[in-house]
């Protein structure tokens, strides 16, 4: 698990903050009061750099001579419109006993025999929404190519997701690999697919809620005191 250090914000304009290097932030969920925080702005690129949108984050918070450890996921980040740097994090803490249902990006290895004979690797998702306990949420799903022939298909069926469920049909294709006269059908097809999911995902909303993290490019307004 990734760690983060912050302390505790008792006082100080958010914009104040921001000028000394330090990004303000806040923690909330279901068992913690709303607690506002500060981040030193190089750590949290750090951990940007890191992290995916489903990592589970070790956040200590010092507060005087006391520290903190809580697990929590990144929530919302709102960035500067003009510099791009963010200026505000909300991290949610969730109840350890209680499911999550969270978008897990789709890492693709290994060289596919069928790409080598010119084929097309066509990657239909990005993510996957799964549902499970925080604990069991993983940062990353891996899908090996290295056996895909043109043709052959890595669907959800074929994966092993562990203590945590997968909210796509067993039969949805993942990635596949098309022959290079199908290559200009690839669009259409991922088009389809993909509009597919976005319905579903939209039909099931989590009890963390629409997740905006470090690997999205836009940003997400987010309280301040």
């Amino acid at each position: 698990m990734t760690t983060l250090k912050a302390r505790s914000r008792t006082s100080g304009k958010a914009n104040a903050l921001r000028r000394e290097g330090l990004v303000p932030a806040v923690i909330y969920g279901p068992t913690v009061d709303s607690t506002p925080i500060v981040i030193d702005r190089k750590n949290l690129r750090s951990l940007f750099a890191k992290i995916t949108r489903s990592s589970r984050i070790d956040l200590s918070v010092k507060d005087g001579k006391k520290a903190k450890k809580l697990d929590v996921f990144i929530k919302a980040i709102q960035y500067d419109p003009i510099t791009d740097e963010p200026i505000h994090v909300d991290f949610y803490h969730p109840d350890s006993g209680h499911p999550l249902k969270l978008h897990v990006p789709i890492k693709i290895v290994g060289e596919s025999p069928g790409v080598k004979e010119g084929g097309v690797s066509n990657v239909l998702f990005r993510t996957v929404r799964v549902h499970g306990l925080p604990k069991d949420i993983p940062a990353l799903i891996t899908i090996d190519i290295s056996n895909l022939e043109q043709g052959e298909a890595i669907r959800v069926r074929d994966l092993d997701f562990g203590e945590v469920e997968p909210l796509l049909a067993p039969e949805r294709t993942l990635v596949t690999i098309v022959a290079p006269r199908r290559a200009e059908e690839v669009p259409v097809a991922a088009e389809e697919e993909l509009e597919a999911v976005e319905e579903e995902a939209a039909a099931e909303e989590g009890p963390v809620g629409e997740e905006t993290t470090a690997e999205e490019t836009g940003a997400k307004s987010s309280k301040e005191d």
